[in-house]
């Protein structure tokens, strides 16, 4: 047998599809398992040339001119009709040689097919058969891109009682309402429009082409027709209602800000009483807020933390020794673009919700360790400065890590810091906070108890955490004067922790009637705006005592005329005393 005829026998025996033709399209020669792919005669029959034009279609003549090369062997995958009109792909490897063209050919729909359903299974939600998140975001990106050329808008869809059907009846109750949900869903957004099932009941709409107005009226059909029939499960009838949020989409949105700035929307439908829409427009406080709070956010993840942010210290004010105590609070001020500063409920916020607070925090420790060291005169005055966390970086490791190798690094400046722990941060998680509180107090730093009585309360974690201070939450000595029960709060806080060994601060000090009562209930300091408003460091940095910066006489008469004798402790052990700083 001849070579050539080797040749031929394999180029007959081979089970792909293998075909030559001009480049006119024209199909010169073809193995069997190509006729019988495009039911073609035998190769042997082939009499009247045909095009691959006409056996396929001249979309995939012009692919296969195309992409033929003479250097290298080129892939490519189309799509044909079938003859049952259905969809056909093909896997193509072409090589153009001698003016002709040799080309490889499979049908590959079994795996196309395959791939589709996986890829179908990716993006949507099983239960529902709408798109997940995952699915979802695509669609999100690419409306929020087109809403530079027209109106797109979003919807956040939450059902209410929901939950309580699910905790009553079971997740399969639960599954039956949301499968029922999802058709009636279906009935009323229907192309151009995108649903999608992003949580447990928590859907979310791209309504295409809309104004807010027309969105809305939208939404309401949904709104009606999720809520005002019954959803069956066997013989039980439930009564979910459905709450809705719809903005208008702008291009500097991200897929989360859309998220997060339409679930707002949704929570001013559910504050609203529930099953109800609310739509936000452009003039809507809530969200312009939110969009400021966009830009803002983009502002603090450009020049974080350095360009933007600097500090403040407002003095917290002996009442036993004011004329022999210098301490005060670190606070973290913010400017924006142009300069002005940031109010701190607007910025702290922001940078809480958008996890930023930890790489805040770090920068304020590190600054404030470093400016300590940088002016030890001042530093040895100094009797302690405190330093908030925030939840976020009390819960880091990594800040964990770093803090402790910046107080290791500072061993001086880190004997007149004060770490600052909210009541409810430290609830949350006992342990974590326990262990955060050994190492720093290992280098030599104290702890507060920041904002105490503020959430709920247990005065038992007290001895759980060796802390030095207890701030008392201003809410209760804001009216100490006027309400008994704060007044009773607060003598109760005050004894308690003078018989653990916790030094007490009194937050929100207006005035000197509220400075006067604190001295009486023998609170050891006082921060607040009777006393003293936050100011830049460098007026601090010279000062001899907290006394110096009071400017209220009243106040200063006060502490210059009340200042009571140390009231005597018992049973304080296993403490470093602070009364005297």
């Amino acid at each position: 047998m001849t070579a050539l005829q080797r040749f031929r026998e394999n180029y007959n025996a081979m089970p792909v599809g293998l075909f030559s033709m001009r480049d006119d399209g024209t199909i010169l020669e073809y193995n069997p398992a190509f006729g019988v792919m495009f039911d073609l005669p035998p190769p042997s029959q082939y009499r009247e040339p045909k095009s691959w034009a006409e056996v396929a279609n001249q979309h995939a003549l012009e692919s296969l001119i195309r992409q033929a090369d003479e250097s290298r062997i080129t892939d490519t995958e189309i799509a044909i009709s079938s003859r049952e009109g259905g969809r056909r792909w093909l896997h193509m490897r072409a090589l153009r040689k001698q003016g002709r063209i040799e080309t490889w050919i499979e049908d590959v729909t079994a795996r196309k097919e395959a791939e589709g359903r996986l890829q179908f299974l990716a993006d949507h939600d099983s239960l529902t058969g709408l798109l997940n998140r995952r699915g979802f975001n695509a669609h999100l990106e690419r409306a929020i891109a087109a809403s530079r050329e027209r109106s797109i808008c979003f919807a956040y869809v939450d059902l209410d009682r929901f939950k309580l059907v699910n905790d009553l009846f079971g997740h399969v109750a639960g599954d039956q309402i949301l499968r029922q949900m999802s058709t009636r869903t279906r009935s009323v957004i229907r192309p151009p429009h995108i649903a999608a099932r992003v949580g447990g009941d928590e859907f979310v709409v791209v309504i295409n082409d809309m104004s807010l107005e027309t969105a809305r009226a939208l939404c309401e059909e949904l709104r009606r027709a999720l809520s005002e029939r019954p959803y069956q499960h066997q013989d039980k009838a439930f009564s979910v209602a459905a709450s809705i949020g719809v903005i208008q989409l702008s291009p500097e949105m991200t897929p989360r800000d859309a998220l997060t700035a339409s679930d707002r929307a949704c929570s001013e439908a559910k504050k609203a009483g529930g099953s109800t829409v609310v739509a936000l427009d452009s003039r809507s406080s809530a969200l312009t807020t939110y969009l400021d709070e966009i830009k803002l956010v983009a502002n603090m993840r450009e020049r974080l933390p350095v360009e933007n942010f600097f500090t403040q210290l407002q003095p917290i004010v002996s009442l036993r020794t004011p004329y022999a105590s210098l301490s005060y609070e670190v606070l973290v001020r913010m400017r924006d673009g142009s300069g002005a500063v940031v109010p701190p409920g607007r910025f702290i916020a922001a940078a809480e919700r958008n996890g930023l607070m930890s790489q805040i925090d770090r920068w304020v420790l590190r600054s404030t360790l470093e400016w300590l060291d940088e002016n030890p005169d001042h530093r040895e005055r100094l009797g302690f400065c405190t330093i908030n966390l925030s939840g976020a970086s009390l819960n880091d490791e990594k800040f964990l890590q770093d803090t402790i190798a910046l107080i290791r690094n500072h061993p001086d400046a880190t004997q007149r810091v004060c770490f600052e722990i909210t009541e409810s941060v430290a609830l949350y998680d006992l342990n974590t906070t326990r262990r955060f509180v050994d190492r720093v107090k290992s280098f030599g730093a104290r702890v507060a108890l920041d904002d105490f009585g503020a959430g709920y309360t247990s005065f038992s974690y007290l001895k759980e955490l060796p802390g030095d201070f207890v701030k008392i939450d201003g809410s209760f000595i804001r009216d100490v004067n006027l309400n008994p029960a704060n007044h009773a709060i607060t003598r109760a806080i005050v004894d308690l922790s003078h018989e653990i060994g916790m030094a007490c601060v009194a937050e929100w000090a207006e005035n000197a009637e509220i400075v006067r009562t604190l001295m009486d209930l023998n609170v050891d300091y006082a921060q607040g705006f009777g006393l003293c408003r936050p100011v830049d460091r460098e007026r601090l940095l010279h000062a001899e005592h907290g006394m110096s910066l009071v400017q209220d006489t009243q106040v200063i008469e006060v502490l210059g005329h009340h200042a009571p004798p140390a009231r005597r402790r018992n049973g304080i052990t296993g403490r470093r005393s602070i009364l005297s700083v």
